[in-house]
């Protein structure tokens, strides 16, 4: 049976979406590094190149229980951190779900969703995202063009919209909060899509496998680029070639146009690797940067925003509930402690395994044991029959 899968959420940038940004942003670059979004617009005029294979065989690995990837040497996962170091998402903030607070935030999404309605009422029937650029890109009197730029951006890029191309209503109080210097944290409600429908797409994985019918189709919303960035920073065995980072750019611009290089043994090369140097646990230069001093207990950073760090750090940590736009899921960062610099937990499915193999071991040595036993009795009952 054939599996239709199609990535609705991973949207490459646009030549139009670029210039908009090269537009705005001499005049709201504050405001973007004020709220944590800076590095994360410019995520998003960077194009990576999917590898499908790569996707499937990490999602064949995927445990919805864990919200992890279990290996036979371990589990790993996608964390907080790597959504913030990769694409720049804030870890602090408000939730995505907080209300508008006041009379002007409320008029803007008024006026906002006037424009929506506008263009719903179109013959198209739809709110198309290149007709919203153009017209707030190009209407020079618009006081709300850096609050429509920021939707498109969330529809296009951070919450793609349930239709492709289309502009998401549901991500317009978000906007107004981030024009108006409030941050929000982006990066639980991103990881959170990502987690939904990697469990999604494993549950179809298995169906693929044991139903009957001719063609299964599967359609994912979540940013899936940051699955495969994810895994081309710790898999040796998937990395074509290491670029180095601009100044203050994320992660994903390393990667931008890359192609991931073909590997007729891609499935041995994801399950053998954390048994040798072929997985990086920590991939990230200076991350995170505090330092656990386990000898003395104390922690050092060297970074001068020090509470800022210490509380990022402390979300990456921390067990807890990721609330994201229509879902919820677990976030067990324990379960992957070494990506921390931590000592982790053999999962059950590893201990389980090294069960196995043990009493398999032990069975062997002792038929060996038996055999060598009877081969002594036999050498002794000759040597009794000749005395």
């Amino acid at each position: 049976m054939s599996l239709d899968l199609r990535y609705n959420g991973w949207r490459p940038p646009t030549e139009e979406w670029k210039k908009w940004v090269k537009k705005l942003q001499p005049q709201f670059e504050y405001l973007w590094v004020q709220t944590g979004i800076d590095n994360a617009i410019k995520a998003s005029t960077y194009e990576v190149k999917r590898d499908d294979e790569l996707i499937l065989e990490l999602a064949k690995r995927w445990c919805s229980k864990t919200n992890t990837f279990v290996f036979p040497w371990g589990e790993s996962t996608l964390t907080l951190e790597d959504t913030n170091i990769c694409f720049g998402y804030s870890l602090l903030g408000c939730c995505v779900s907080n209300p508008l607070m006041n009379s002007e935030q409320v008029k803007e999404e008024q006026e906002l969703m006037e424009a929506r309605r506008t263009f719903n009422s179109s013959k198209a029937k739809k709110v198309n995202q290149r007709a919203w650029m153009m017209y707030f890109m190009e209407t020079e009197s618009s006081k709300v063009e850096h609050e429509a730029f920021l939707v498109y951006w969330l529809s296009r890029f951070v919450f793609p919209a349930d239709s492709c191309n289309t502009i998401s209503k549901s991500v317009i109080p978000i906007a107004i909060h981030l024009a108006h210097g409030n941050r929000i944290a982006l990066a639980p409600a991103v990881l959170a899509s990502i987690y939904r429908d990697l469990s999604l797409l494993n549950s179809i994985i298995t169906k693929n496998a044991t139903t009957s019918m001719t063609s299964l189709r599967v359609t994912i919303w979540a940013p899936f680029q940051l699955v495969q960035i994810w895994a081309l920073e710790r898999f040796l065995a998937l990395n074509p070639r290491r670029y180095t980072n601009g100044h203050g750019l994320p992660k994903v611009a390393r990667w931008d146009g890359v192609k991931v290089l073909e590997n007729n043994n891609l499935k041995k090369d994801l399950d053998i690797a954390g048994f040798g140097n072929g997985f990086v646990w920590q991939p990230y230069e200076n991350s995170p940067s505090v330092e656990v001093y386990n000898e003395r207990d104390m922690w050092k950073c060297y970074n001068p925003c020090l509470d800022e760090e210490l509380l990022s750090f402390a979300q990456c940590l921390r067990a807890c509930e990721l609330v994201g736009i229509g879902c919820r899921e677990k976030y067990l960062p324990h379960r992957v402690a070494m990506q921390f610099g931590v000592d982790q937990d053999i999962s059950d499915n590893v201990a389980s395994r090294y069960y196995d193999w043990w009493k398999q071991l032990k069975s062997s040595e002792e038929r060996d044991n038996k055999g060598v036993k009877f081969e002594k009795d036999q050498m002794e009952c000759s040597d009794d029959e000749v005395s």
